[in-house]
Parts: C-alpha cells; sequence; structure tokens
C-alpha cells in the first residue's frame, strides 16, 4: 500500500468515526439523569409542579435547545434559570432537550365551562 493509500484509508476511517459519532447524537439517557436538577421545579416528567412554570415534556428539540441557550447566553432573562444553565456544556444542554423531547405527553380536552 502506497503512501497516498494509506493517507486515504486513515482519512476514511476517521470521516467514519466521525460519522458514526455525529449520528450517535445527543443521549435521551443523559439527558434523563442530568434533569434531575430540573426536576424541583419542571417535574420528575416534565411536567411541571406550578402553573408559572413550563412544562418540558414533548416540547420539541430544537425549541428547548434554542431557549436554554438563550437562559445561558441571558438573551432571555429569569434569574434562576439564567444561573442553572451556567454550568451545562452544549453536548449536555442537547440531551436535556432529546430527553425531555422525548417523553411521551397527553393532551386531553379541556373541561367544559361551568354554567
Amino acid at each position: 500500500m502506497g503512501l497516498s493509500s494509506r493517507i486515504l484509508a486513515i482519512c476514511a476511517a476517521a470521516a467514519a468515526a466521525a460519522g458514526a459519532a455525529f449520528a450517535a447524537g445527543p443521549s435521551v439517557e443523559k439527558g434523563a439523569q442530568i434533569s434531575a436538577q430540573c426536576a424541583a421545579c419542571h417535574g420528575s416528567d416534565g411536567l411541571s409542579v406550578d402553573t408559572s412554570i413550563p412544562n418540558l415534556a414533548g416540547q420539541h428539540y430544537a425549541y428547548l435547545v434554542e431557549q436554554t441557550n438563550a437562559f445561558k447566553q441571558r438573551s432571555r432573562i429569569n434569574p434562576i434559570m439564567n444561573q442553572m444553565v451556567q454550568s451545562l456544556s452544549q453536548e449536555q444542554i442537547e440531551d436535556i432537550a432529546a430527553y425531555y423531547a422525548s417523553v411521551p405527553i397527553q393532551v386531553k380536552a379541556a373541561p367544559k365551562p361551568k354554567q
């Protein structure tokens, strides 16, 4: 095998490894573990414990990533959330978003108004 063939083989192997890592994407399992710190306010299953705190379960992945990054960059202001997300890496943010986006929710009909 010539030098150029070896370089080509090494590049192909590196590209395959990078592609596999990229294809793996965010980890729902890691996100579930990290989200334990979110449970006090957002509930253990992403369903909020209070009507003034949003549900995270079943939200769109991209929305969750975008909003969490906005809190981290302080372009969205909430003193509690701004502090909570500061130590999270981008990978952790994506893992948490993947977890909450994967949580199934049931939408029920609104109760009929009392007459």
